[in-house]
């Protein structure tokens, strides 16, 4: 069995507690303790600073963090903004409102207080000796990687809250700076709201900032002796009888949970609250597994605050903690360790310490000089104190109407009529595209286009959207488009579109050509008397500004006497050409002489008198014209010489374009 002693200088205590980085900490005589209140009621900590080998009471003091509120800018404004929005849209429509919470929060004293404070330690008042003098505040470091806590059930709510931004270490230097931000949802803003605008005695926003400062036990002399092979005998007794009566997984007792994980099968024990941990601690000094023996006679307080750091030195070398889930609040035994903690902490065994404590077999502290700790301090400040100082500061606390042009958007809405939509289902044209431009009085002009065909409408129907931002254009000018039409064979009509002003209400798009349902009829016993198998009803008419050919016949065997053709004619056409073809029994094709017809999509096939008398003239001269009869090409259009539309421009109105075929 080997014993180790160790006596406890003052460098030697802190690196076995604190590590190397604390040696040259501040460290503060915890015996010396002085609370002030100020006039405006702010409650002052201070602690004296500690001198080594010595009980002297130092007469000067430094305080722990105080006074947690609003940062401010040079100007003397508080960093603080709570500002509601709402836009002219609705959600549905694509509004949005809510409300910005920001702000920066530090602590320290004003210079008003330190003077105030400076006072009273000088006069030796509330408990201080005359003379007393102030240095400032406390070295104190963060309590973990989160030593700053925001509590608020409205902020921890995503649904009210959208977003949560914040610092997460408390800022360790007087007037250092720690920031929450959040995005909050309608309901969230009123909900937060109501809670500091309505004279409520607490708002449902509490900041949280937890530090750890560096403080020294009283001075006593004297021993602690540490038998771990006693102990270790113990719990390998209690397990041979618990592997004996038992098959439970974890073991019973004070000493369970190290017994569990020393020798049980689990490598990992659960964690325990404090109180359970503080109690293998407390049986240990009862079994004198620890014990303390004092070379002189110590008969004031200063041995029980001996022993309680010991308890606190052994509970933190066996144990490791951190913060507990569920938020709940500290023990009465851990709030006596650790006054200022607002949540409980959970904790776990540490094996590897344990362990190797045991194979040393006992250990000796000489209390040859104080021991220096670190202990936890909380300090926490609640929005209610802060938002009488800025609800009448409209830097602060306003609202906002967005509706800044800047930021507008307008929907530039084209509709297509039923006979657009025609076109396209029909494959009289494979797509439309409108092109856009808005000239802005400065930066980059606006252009930008869509296409429409017959998927589009598939989908989206006859209604096509282009978004402008208006950013800052103050140009009260409207936009201007051109439609350009894709036509069978790839090309497009017409080529070079003119800009056309638009409407901000929309613009309906009308085709360039419009449906025209041709009725042909004829006579079936008249045919048959002059012997014509077949009357062919020809049509010339213009299409997107070429001359185009369609033929609708009457065949007498079938017995229909009246036939329809739907064509497509340039819009501002405002008729078509025709002619019959004759199909004879015997002569073979006959065609008679072109006629035109105005706003009129009826024809009946009139019969001439010199074809019903057979005069040998006329007759010859609608069998030759037969006989050079020309065929269209396959998308309908004749060729350059075959052209007749020219003969009848005037009274149709016929207006040639670059797109004729050559």
């Amino acid at each position: 069995m080997k014993t180790k002693i160790r006596r406890l200088t003052y460098a030697a205590i802190c690196c076995c507690i604190m590590g190397v980085s604390s040696l040259n900490a501040q460290i503060i005589d915890d015996g010396n303790r002085l609370g002030i209140t100020l006039s405006d009621g702010t409650q002052v900590i201070l602690f004296g600073e500690a001198h080594s080998l010595s009980d002297r009471k130092s007469k000067k003091y430094r305080a722990l963090p105080v006074n947690l509120r609003l940062a401010q800018t040079p100007e003397g404004y508080p960093e603080f903004l709570f500002l509601k929005y709402i836009t002219e849209e609705k959600e549905a429509d694509g509004g949005i409102g809510g409300a910005l919470l920001h702000m920066l929060m530090h602590w320290g004293l004003t210079p008003a207080q330190r003077t105030e404070l400076e006072t009273i330690l000088k006069n030796g008042e509330q408990g201080a000796k005359p003379g007393s003098k102030y240095l400032g505040a406390m070295d104190v470091k963060p309590d973990g990687e989160k030593s700053m806590k925001i509590i608020s059930a409205t902020l921890g709510d995503d649904k009210l809250a959208r977003s949560v931004v914040q610092s997460f270490s408390a800022p360790v230097l007087e007037g250092g700076r720690a920031a929450v931000a959040s995005s909050l949802s309608p309901h969230g803003a009123q909900l937060l709201a109501a809670t500091f605008e309505k004279d409520m005695a607490i708002t449902d926003l509490s900041v949280e900032l937890s530090y750890m400062y560096t403080t020294r036990v009283p001075a006593a002399k004297g021993k602690v002796f540490v038998n771990w092979s006693k102990m270790k005998s113990h719990i390998e007794r209690d397990s041979a009888e618990y592997e004996k009566h038992t098959s439970k997984k974890g073991r019973g007792g004070i000493l369970g949970g190290i017994a569990t994980l020393l020798v049980g099968r689990k490598t990992v024990v659960d964690s325990v609250s404090y109180d359970e941990a503080r109690s293998v601690v407390d049986e240990m000094f009862e079994r004198e597994y620890i014990k303390i023996d004092w070379d002189e006679t110590v008969a004031d307080e200063r041995v029980t605050k001996v022993r309680e750091a010991f308890f606190e030195f052994f509970l933190n070398k066996m144990t490791e903690s951190s913060e507990s889930a569920d938020l709940a609040p500290p023990t009465q035994r851990e709030k006596e360790a650790m006054p200022n903690i607002k949540y409980g902490r959970k904790y776990t065994f540490n094996r590897s310490y344990i362990e190797k404590s045991m194979q040393r077999g006992t250990e000796t502290y000489r209390l040859d000089l104080r021991l220096a700790m670190e202990k936890p301090f909380t300090v926490t400040g609640n929005l209610a104190s802060w938002y009488d100082g800025v609800k009448d500061n409209e830097k602060c606390v306003a609202s906002v109407m967005l509706n800044d042009k800047f930021f507008q958007h307008r929907d530039i809405n084209f509709i297509l009529d039923n006979e657009a939509k025609e076109l396209l289902e029909k494959g009289e044209a494979n797509y439309a595209t409108v092109s856009i431009k808005k000239e802005r009085d400065s930066g980059n002009d606006f252009n930008d286009a869509i296409t429409i065909d017959h998927e589009y409408l598939k989908e989206k129907g006859l209604k096509a959207a282009i978004t402008y931002a208006r950013g800052e254009d103050t140009n009260s000018d409207t936009y201007k488009y051109r439609t350009q039409w894709s036509t069978r064979g790839g090309h497009v009509y017409p080529k070079n579109p003119e800009w056309i002003e638009g409407d901000w209400q929309g613009v309906t798009l009308a085709p360039p050509i419009v449906p025209r349902t041709i009725e042909f009829e004829a006579d079936l016993e008249e045919l048959e008397a002059i012997k014509v198998a077949r009357a062919t009803l020809q049509v010339r008419y213009s299409k997107f500004g070429s001359e185009v050919e369609q033929n609708i016949p009457i065949t007498v065997s079938k017995g229909e006497s009246l036939v329809e053709k739907t064509i497509f004619t340039d819009r501002e056409t405002q008729g078509y050409a025709y002619r019959y073809v004759l199909t004879h029994k015997e002569l073979g094709k006959m065609v008679l002489p072109w006629e035109v017809k105005i706003n009129d999509d009826y024809v009946y096939a009139s019969i001439p008198q010199e074809l019903k008398d057979e005069d040998p003239d006329y007759m010859d001269m609608a069998v030759k014209a037969g006989e050079v009869l020309l065929k269209p090409g396959n998308d309908g259009k004749v060729t350059k010489a075959a052209e007749i539309l020219d003969k009848f421009k005037d009274v149709l109105k016929v207006v040639k374009t670059d797109n004729e075929s050559k």
